[in-house]
């Protein structure tokens, strides 16, 4: 004999991905571009963030993690990626990878995420991301240029797919806003493999 017992449903987990369509006003005028190359290394990422379980919080002083609701890959490698993607779209550096392995790259972008996050503030909703960017002349320790990004976006569907589509958002603005200052530093200097 075979006993029933009524078993709750466990929820199936959902996984989340960040994502962007690449536009044609995402390059860069011809006279920016640059013969130089670019490698772009894993961003880094803090502790409490490095998990593939979306991370939400009501506080600054607590951190509160989905059961659920999954990030399809671990978010340093997303956002890697996706600047990887937008500064190889935008025409901007002659090669854009993350490995080189014939010739060393004229330059290297780093970049440590300090919070990508759900904020839940009573009855509002935010896209909250921090990281800071840093570009330097390859094995070079000095600092051409470093950019501090802490954007939130308020979310007005209260549900994680929308949390990650305003990160998404937000992740494409701010590179947009570093593409550009990326010309500046580096734009029709015409800087290629082993110039000085």
């Amino acid at each position: 004999m075979f006993l029933l017992s009524a078993c709750p449903s466990v929820p199936e987990n959902r996984y989340f991905t960040l994502a962007y369509s690449l536009l044609p006003t995402d390059v860069v005028s011809r006279g920016d571009r640059t013969a130089a190359t670019l490698r772009v290394r894993q961003f880094e990422i803090g502790p409490a963030y490095d998990t593939e379980r979306l991370v939400y919080r009501y506080s600054p002083y607590e951190f509160q993690y989905y059961n659920f609701m999954l990030w399809a890959t671990k978010p340093q490698k997303m956002v890697t990626d996706m600047v990887i993607r937008h500064l190889r779209h935008s025409g901007l550096f002659a090669k854009v990878d993350s490995e080189f392995l014939d010739n060393p790259p004229d330059y290297e972008l780093t970049g440590e995420i300090s919070a990508i996050e759900e904020l839940d503030s009573g009855d509002e909703w935010f896209a909250h991301i921090a990281m800071n960017l840093r570009l330097s002349r390859y094995r070079s320790d000095r600092p051409l240029w470093s950019k501090s990004i802490d954007v939130k976006k308020k979310v007005y569907n209260k549900a994680p797919v929308y949390v990650v589509k305003a990160l998404s958002e937000l992740i494409e603005q701010q590179l947009r806003l570093v593409t550009k200052e990326l010309a500046d530093v580096v734009g029709g200097k015409n800087m290629g493999a082993g110039e000085n």
